[in-house]
């Protein structure tokens, strides 16, 4: 085993450490929303474990991205070109998004609710954008160990939607219940239902 082999297997396992945590915190936000560690709502202790598990694992990610470049296989360049646009056009909807939102809101923290921006097509456009980054990223790396830690973050990035829903509708009652019906969570055609005061007005004249 090598210098770098070795130093590839440790921050592939610290990778796996940190993303693991991330998960089964969410994991017990969507089980038990009375006992949440995502979102955290507060700068608590959750908010600190989180952003310190999120710092090693991208850290890990990317340190493990850039020494087993192509070590397992080297994708053709057709693949390569698809794959940097899917990584291209994520970060730029992600960053539009945490944009849109605020820093601290797309940390977890309380804030407001927005629908404006990327936030009318998609409920989730953060999500979708970090989902187009680790896949193209995954594909274009080459890299297995750099496929499963992203494989990690995907999985996070598709459950999360699961833990936030129950608190946002707790923060926001109705506002988000009729914004929830109306955009879709990941991608979709967006329904344009009417609100409850439109059908409460349609339903009184149609009794005249």
């Amino acid at each position: 085993m090598t210098a770098t082999t070795g130093v590839e297997t440790l921050l592939f396992g610290v990778g796996l450490v940190a993303g693991a945590t991330l998960i089964v915190g969410l994991l017990i936000s969507i089980r038990s929303p009375t006992w949440r560690f995502w979102p955290h709502g507060d700068r608590d202790w959750t908010f600190w474990i989180g952003w310190a598990a999120w710092l090693l694992y991208f850290g890990s990610l990317f340190g493990v991205t850039s020494l087993d470049w192509w070590n397992w296989y080297r994708p053709p360049t057709l693949v390569q070109g698809i794959s940097l646009l899917l990584v291209l056009a994520g970060a730029v909807l992600a960053t539009w998004a945490v944009w849109s939102l605020g820093f601290w809101e797309s940390s977890g923290l309380e804030g407001h609710l927005n629908t404006e921006g990327p936030y009318r097509y998609s409920r989730n456009p953060q999500y979708v954008g970090y989902v187009g980054m680790l896949g193209g990223g995954a594909v274009l790396a080459g890299s297995w160990m750099t496929a499963v830690l992203a494989l990690v973050g995907i999985v996070w990035f598709l459950l999360a939607p699961l833990a936030e829903e129950p608190w946002l509708r707790e923060q926001y009652g109705d506002a988000y219940e009729e914004y929830r019906r109306s955009v879709p969570r990941f991608l979709g055609r967006r329904h344009l239902e009417p609100s409850q005061q439109d059908q409460t007005d349609r339903s009184k004249g149609g009794n005249l």
